[in-house]
């Protein structure tokens, strides 16, 4: 009978910050010594994780059972045979990180980490197939910390609250910005926005607060940054802004690489201003080119998280997800006494539909969260408090602000779990009703998830095969996009209704043609086990309207052998590139080789840039 063994790791940054173990290998090994297992089985897992050296590591490699990747939440799954793979005996687990979450890229690669975390003796229960055994545990923050530093990755994480409330209420939808207060210059390490209860983190490498005028001194010679901290609302208010004198007393200076902290603002930011701000990251004014539709440039400009531009264009995310439209809507009109508001967004197509608005409705959006209400909610069964409840924008819910949740029939002392959210969906015009009892007294941030892909389609944009020109190149569409809100009563000459517009932006949602082939593997009798003897000719397709960057390219061990890559098309945009590269062969090493065809397009989500295209085949030459 086979054993399944599940589990989920995750790893505490802070008491109230912990991240998934995700993408790392669990790997299970044969418990070593009789009397060592027995020590280690009953020990708290806090009192045997170790880092391992390789020299401990290949000591391992014999008893390894089996190792499997974690998904994106942290979880894992083996299955074991019991016919001479597995016993069901303690099994040592170790984790094998290439990187660790939310790492950003630098310039030098940090070499893998394996650590263990104890011996287990898995608790089987039978099924119908299978014994079944489950662990999940969560490293404590000293030691997940110490692995993410071998990484050389920093992170911030903390909590934004209202000094002046007891106990102290979370502030949703500020911004954080964290500096380091050096001695020739402060840097910028990072910004975050806070979510629903006040949380927000910030990810930051060494490069970020080691930076100088001349490169080749360094002037910051403590191991950790110097911390200060501004709080802005969306809008840009100010709300904190400590002194960077703040960064120079004991509990900020020198920071190892997980700080936790709480700030506090006297005053919520309130919402007083109903306008269209932001698609993404990039400011509708400034960011977004009027003639053309594409960014001007990065965002956030000179940030350690900048994306985009200049000359991207916009596109529905990896996930297909779509843009992010932000702004401010209030609860109430700014001078129309008092009346509750609502808004929408429209689109005009401009390159084939001119002078006709489209309301962007309930089938064109994916979920987001808009703001944040307080309800009454015993989350704990410690008694119902104030709590707070996000309040969500999306394809489902009630096209009016729903009641507070209906606490459900449970004993008393028996907690309620978290609080569910309110979730809201734009109506047939695409109106959205503010809530009245949003915290910030109307909502600030996202406003609207618009897949743009709903207006302008896309998808795999067809070729004609490798080597051959794109007969019918797929390009995308130029929209202008429209804001309204005014009384959900609908507007009078008091309270009239109030927007604004961006101009234009570049929407593309089809992916690139990328085709690559040998032709000597489609000739009359040959296929993909063809050896090369002395030519080889490689078709190559790569097409977008907003290319950025691709190109062809050549690996294999037989440059140890004596081997010189040959030259190989790519180049930049506009479009891409096609052809035949042939190559005379009768002197490469008889060998494996890869060749391979990558790339790149101007496009971003307003959050994130589009990932680069890659398709790859093997050849041999033989002689």
């Amino acid at each position: 009978m086979p054993y399944i063994f599940r589990g989920k790791l995750c790893g505490y940054i802070c008491p109230d910050c912990r991240e998934p173990l995700s993408k790392v290998k669990v790997r299970l090994y044969r418990a070593g010594d009789e009397r060592e297992v027995v020590a280690r089985a009953v020990a708290n897992p806090k009192e045997t994780f170790a880092i391992l050296s390789e020299e401990q590591v290949d000591e391992r490699r014999s008893r390894l059972i089996a190792e499997a990747e974690t998904d994106d939440d942290g979880g894992f799954a083996f299955e074991l045979n019991g016919d001479g793979q597995y016993d069901g005996g303690p099994v040592e687990v170790d984790v094998y990180c290439a990187t660790v979450p939310r790492a950003k890229p630098q310039r030098k690669e940090s070499e893998p980490v394996q650590f263990t975390i104890t011996t287990l003796q898995p608790q089987w229960r039978e099924s119908d197939r299978a014994l079944v055994a489950y662990w999940d545990y969560c490293l404590p923050a000293r030691y997940w910390c110490l692995v993410r530093g071998r990484f050389r990755v920093w992170t911030i994480c903390g909590k934004v609250v209202l000094c002046e409330q007891k106990p102290p209420a979370p502030v949703a939808g500020v911004r954080v910005l964290a500096f380091d207060a050096d001695i020739t210059q402060d840097d910028a390490l990072g910004s975050a926005v806070t979510g629903p209860d006040g949380h927000f983190r910030i990810d930051y490498t060494a490069a970020d607060f080691k930076r100088t005028p001349i490169s080749w001194i360094s002037w910051e010679w403590v191991s950790g940054p110097d911390l200060y901290f501004r709080v802005e609302s969306l809008g840009g208010a100010t709300l904190l802004a400590e002194d960077r004198s703040r960064a120079r007393q004991p509990d900020r200076e020198n920071v190892g690489h997980c700080f936790c902290v709480e700030l506090c603002v006297r005053d919520a930011p309130q919402v007083t201003h109903a306008w269209f701000t932001h698609v993404g990251d990039f400011y509708i004014d400034g960011d977004i080119s009027n003639a053309t539709g594409l960014t001007n440039g990065p965002q956030p400009a000179g940030m350690p998280n900048q994306h985009g531009g200049p000359g991207y264009g916009f596109y529905d995310g990896r996930h297909g997800w779509g843009i992010k439209l932000k702004g401010d809507c209030p609860s109430t009109h700014p001078f129309g006494g008092g009346q509750p508001m609502r808004y929408r967004f429209l689109y005009e197509d401009l390159d084939n539909d001119p002078g006709n608005k489209h309301p962007v409705n309930d089938t064109m959006v994916s979920a987001v969260e808009v703001g944040v209400r307080v309800v009454t909610w015993d989350t704990f069964g410690t008694g119902a408090v104030a709590t707070p409840q996000a309040i969500w924008v999306g394809p489902t819910g009630a096209t009016t602000p729903p009641p507070p949740p209906t606490p459900p029939a449970v004993p008393p002392g028996t907690p309620w779990g978290p609080v569910p959210p309110a979730l809201m969906k734009p109506d047939a015009d695409g109106w959205v009703q503010v809530d009245p009892a949003s915290n910030l007294h109307g909502y600030s941030g996202p406003l609207l998830y618009f897949r743009t892909a709903s207006a302008v389609p896309g998808g795999a944009a067809p070729g004609d095969g490798a080597g051959n020109a794109v007969s019918s190149p797929q390009n995308g569409t130029s929209l202008r996009v429209y804001f309204e809100a005014e009384p959900v009563a609908g507007p009078s000459l008091g309270a009239p209704t109030l927007g604004n517009d961006l101009k234009k932006i570049r929407i593309n949602n089809w992916s690139e043609v990328i085709l690559l082939n040998i032709q000597q593997f489609i000739t009359p009798g040959a296929n993909c086990c063809s050896p090369i003897n002395a030519n080889l000719d490689i078709l190559y397709t790569a097409d977008h309207e907003l290319m950025k960057s691709w190109g062809v390219d050549i690996t294999s061990c037989a440059s140890g052998l004596g081997w010189v890559k040959p030259a190989l098309p790519g180049g930049t945009g506009p479009r891409g590139g096609h052809g035949t590269s042939s190559h005379n062969t009768s002197t490469w090493p008889n060998c494996s080789y890869l060749v391979s065809l990558s790339t790149l397009r101007s496009l971003t989500d307003g959050e994130d840039d589009t990932d680069g295209g890659y398709v790859q085949l093997t050849f041999c030459i033989e002689h």
